[in-house]
């Protein structure tokens, strides 16, 4: 190949600025990123850092992906996950193998550090990429939208247990809420009840015309799983939204908690084992990803 992949200085302005161009480019957005906005969200608190990895011809940036770093747990044991973000190639380099390079470096780079894995959730173009030619494994995705009813959203919940999370790998939730917090202040909020919480994004939605705010779940820590339905309630008590939805990977242990989920529209979460143990259930909400 006639470019080299490295890693992107964002110490650099020029590299910032060309960065966002490609962005802009590469997905015919009508404006470039702010200044600074990829660096900035790339601060995840996690225990290792956040990176850019950017393909370059004559000096020239022709493709990039972003590896936003969170910590996750799997049976006592830490492990780093990178989620895949923020991809672009040049249009004039398409179809040229830039993206799976990039890629294939990431795995080669994080294995070497000790990184557990890859993930994410692809976009209808670079989901065959990663399925088909960079070997990720793909989960379904599920979704659940309870309505602001009160005696009709109870039959939405379980009377189950949730397994007690040996195989089950799953996020820290309190650093991806200090890190949406941070990119969404005036959206993010956090709901208790008793000792659990939950936390997720206010957003207005328009229906029959009319704008209606509904709440987005992103992630959820549970003390004990009666606390759910107290959970909920308290999102509408607070909120008075028109519903609450939630969004999950499909092997995620809490989806017992919950009945009437369907499939949906989006594509599955990709995964890619790099240091970590096989493991059983993932569990991850959408909250973490860059699309939320």
């Amino acid at each position: 190949m006639s470019y080299s992949i490295k890693i992107a200085d964002f110490n650099n302005p020029d590299v910032d600025l060309a960065l966002r161009n490609l962005i802009k480019v590469a997905n015919n957005a009508v404006e470039r990123l702010p200044e600074n906005y990829l660096h900035a969200n790339l601060q995840s608190n996690a225990s290792k850092p956040s990176f850019f990895l950017v393909a370059e011809e004559n000096n020239k940036i022709i493709g990039c992906n972003g590896f936003l770093a969170n910590d996750f747990l799997l049976n006592g044991i830490n492990y780093t996950g990178y989620q895949s973000c923020w991809s672009a190639t040049d249009p004039n380099h398409q179809e040229k193998g830039v993206f799976t390079s990039i890629i294939s470096a990431a795995k080669n780079i994080l294995k070497e550090q000790g990184a557990g894995f890859l993930y994410g959730i692809a976009n209808n173009r670079s989901n065959p990429i990663f399925t088909k030619k960079l070997e990720f494994t793909e989960t379904g995705s599920l979704v659940l939208r309870i309505p602001n009813i009160p005696f009709f959203r109870q039959l939405y919940f379980n009377k189950a247990v949730v397994q007690d999370g040996k195989h089950a790998c799953m996020i820290n939730e309190a650093q991806v809420l200090k890190h949406k917090l941070m990119q969404y202040p005036s959206d993010v909020k956090t709901v208790k009840y008793k000792n659990s919480w939950l936390w997720g994004r206010l957003i207005q939605k328009k229906k029959f015309g009319v704008k209606w705010p509904v709440f987005y779940v992103g992630g959820i820590q549970l003390a004990a799983t009666d606390d759910l339905s107290g959970l909920v309630s308290e999102i509408f008590k607070l909120y008075n939204v028109l519903f609450v939805q939630f969004f999950s990977c499909k092997t995620n242990s809490f989806n017992c908690l919950l009945k009437g989920w369907k499939k949906s529209k989006m594509n599955g979460f990709i995964f890619y084992s790099l240091n970590i143990p096989e493991f059983e259930h993932f569990n991850l909400m959408i909250g973490p990803l860059d699309i939320f």
